[in-house]
């Protein structure tokens, strides 16, 4: 089930806006090191989170409010085991410098409530 599917808002990619050119495949890779539990598939980055039910609001939330002060939205789905992130700039057609900034915005709202809960 997919909960919340939002393209991004980039208003300037079609004017050679830097960030939102494409990442090569070694780029990505070397950006897939420094973000732990990221993976590649295809023209994403896909990261898959096990919570339990009763914080995927919370958590979904907290991203989508990250995403909307980037100006750049994950697709957030519900999963059997919990929350799966999808990052791709859907107007320049897979992963660019956004989508790596996103995942390490999301990684470190991960990490946070992980310390907070203990």
């Amino acid at each position: 089930m997919v909960v919340a599917v939002s393209e991004d808002h980039d208003t300037d990619a079609g004017e050679g806006d830097a960030m939102a050119e494409l990442l090569t495949d070694d780029e990505i890779d070397t950006a897939l090191v420094a973000l732990e539990g990221w993976r590649r598939d295809g023209d994403t980055l896909l990261r898959d989170i096990p919570i339990i039910p009763a914080n995927f609001d919370w958590l979904s939330k907290a991203v989508l409010n990250e995403a909307n002060a980037l100006d750049h939205h994950p697709d957030i789905e519900r999963t059997d085991a919990g929350i799966r992130f999808r990052l791709s700039t859907h107007s320049a057609g897979g992963v660019t410098a956004k989508d790596v900034e996103l995942a390490a915005h999301i990684d470190q709202i991960v990490d946070g409530a992980a310390r907070d809960r203990g």
